[in-house]
């Protein structure tokens, strides 16, 4: 091993020990405001990032809402569909009586009053 590993296996020991101790000298309802803290400033970079990306492409963001609604509809649509309580029944055909139908003159008879 040469010393820079030597030396990286060290810092890597100090800094997990020092994680360790700062966890345990932590109370738990700390660690919990540090978590959340964590995360709303991830998803305030986050929306800074996205917003300055969508205002260069605002095709996207059209695309996007469009898409998001095709999907809630989809999904009204099969949520309508899944609670809608359809009555089964029976049903027959009635044929059509084809003697019945009335004869209609030929085109040429028509035609020809013309």
């Amino acid at each position: 091993m040469s010393k820079f590993e030597v030396l990286s296996d060290k810092a890597l020991s100090l800094v997990g020990q020092a994680g360790d101790s700062l966890r345990h000298a932590i109370p738990e309802s700390a660690e919990k405001w540090l978590k959340t803290g964590i995360a709303i400033g991830a998803a305030r970079s986050g929306t800074r990032a996205a917003g300055g990306f969508l205002r260069r492409n605002p095709a996207i963001l059209a695309a996007s809402a469009i898409g998001i609604g095709v999907a809630w509809a989809v999904a009204y649509q099969y949520r309508k569909r899944k609670q809608s309580n359809t009555v089964e029944g029976s049903s027959r055909r009635i044929e059509p009586n084809r003697s019945s139908t009335r004869k209609r003159g030929s085109r040429q008879a028509s035609e020809s009053d013309s």
